[in-house]
């Protein structure tokens, strides 16, 4: 099994590194304080460049690479965060690859020729719409609700911690969104469906987070919002087992941006100890440093190889589902969203410690990544304790989910 990426793959990693250390990388302090949010000359040359339609199929405006898409995303977004450590920029960019990408799958032929050329063009923003104030976590027992009127549902219901509630009011978009149609059937009665955002009886309000600062988070109250049955992806009463899907795939680009945030601020920290001399000698003489660095390194190379692999399962499943099983991509998938936060948050923590005062200064872009990576240690496309359930799941048996 050969995991090394392709010629083809290699040189698209470079190009997307040398724009984003040319082009966002100088702007990231600037992303981060901004109250507007990400440049616009940004996102036109990301788009310029096909990053916005690597999970997007060529008949709907895309530059997807059939069977490698998930692959084409991680690397995507691996350089795109080790530029912007603020986390602004990789979120934006990993919710319209990973949610693009289901939305490719899943949609109807008319919303993918509504929305993927507009995603893909980069004029567009796609998020996700789950969490409830009541819930959190717990997205069995979501209250937002649906009834059909004719050729259409009527929403009804709220959504909290929602990505990009400020971008799609301004550019165009909106959100995949979970609400139920048949309440009875628990989970069997779900819906998945694409609501934009500047659908009639939609409110928002920008909730003031600590960290991406140049990406907003908010709430969505939906008051007899109508949504076309077209805008729905698979069926109705189909919408749980869409979200599972799309979730690891989203997971996995969440596990990027951490990924290459750390890799950046790991080599700031290597290149800091070699040159700051204290007590006579280079940081990187004292074991307590350089044994820190290295087991850091090591942990982080062993996440990326698990990333890649995770990200090649996703796609060798895109190409035949029966050469992978759900169980194998789920529990994958698991590992990699339970390690990447919490580790990004260490060495963040660590390379700040590495660098002493100056690292608690804005001064040193670390704290950038504290503060986006922390959204992802409390919950944000599923929290620790969520992916050590899935795992247990899939190792122990269903024994072991606490809420059966």
């Amino acid at each position: 099994m050969d995991f090394r990426l392709t010629e083809e793959q290699r040189l698209f990693q470079q190009t997307v590194r040398e724009f984003a250390e040319k082009h966002i990388a100088p702007r990231a302090r600037e992303i981060d304080r901004k109250a507007e949010g990400i440049p616009e000359e940004i996102i036109k040359g990301m788009s310029e460049l096909g990053l916005f339609g690597v999970t997007i199929p060529e008949e709907y405006g895309g530059s997807a690479v059939r069977g490698e898409e998930m692959v084409y995303a991680l690397l995507t977004i691996h350089e795109i965060a080790r530029a912007d450590l603020s986390m602004s920029l990789p979120v934006y960019a990993l919710l319209c690859l990973g949610w693009g990408y289901v939305a490719a799958r899943f949609g109807s032929d008319a919303l993918k020729r509504e929305l993927l050329p507009r995603i893909a063009r980069g004029e567009w923003f796609l998020g996700i719409a789950t969490t409830e104030p009541s819930g959190g976590s717990d997205l069995a027992n979501i209250r937002t609700h649906a009834q059909k009127s004719g050729d259409a549902y009527i929403v009804n219901g709220e959504k909290i911690y929602i990505s990009g509630v400020v971008e799609a009011a301004q550019r165009g978009g909106g959100h995949l969104t979970l609400f139920k149609t048949a309440p009875e059937r628990g989970t069997r009665g779900m819906t998945f469906a694409y609501v934009p955002l500047n659908s009639p009886g939609i409110t928002t309000q920008k909730l003031t987070m600590m960290g991406r600062m140049g990406f907003s988070t908010g709430m969505i109250a939906y008051e007899n919002v109508t949504v076309p049955m077209q805008y729905v992806l698979d069926a109705e009463n189909r919408g749980w087992y869409v979200l599972m899907e799309g979730f690891n795939a989203a997971r996995v680009l969440v596990c990027a941006a951490c990924a290459g945030g750390s890799e950046r601020a790991l080599e700031m920290s290597a290149e800091y100890t070699k040159q700051r001399v204290l007590f006579g000698q280079p940081l990187a003489k004292f074991e307590g440093i350089s044994f820190e660095i290295a087991d850091d390194y090591a942990k982080l190379e062993m996440l990326k190889n698990q990333l890649l692999k995770t990200a090649w399962l996703i796609d060798e499943f895109g190409k035949q589902p029966q050469a992978v099983t759900r169980k194998e991509i789920n529990a994958n998938v698991a590992i990699c969203k339970l390690t990447a936060p919490l580790l990004g948050v260490e060495i963040a923590k660590h390379v700040m410690m590495h660098y002493g005062g100056l690292g608690y200064t804005i001064e040193t872009p670390v704290e950038m990544l504290f503060r986006g990576l922390m959204s992802y240690v409390v919950g944000a496309e599923g929290g620790a304790n969520i992916m050590r359930i899935i795992l247990a799941r899939e190792f122990i048996g269903d024994v072991a989910i606490p809420y059966k």
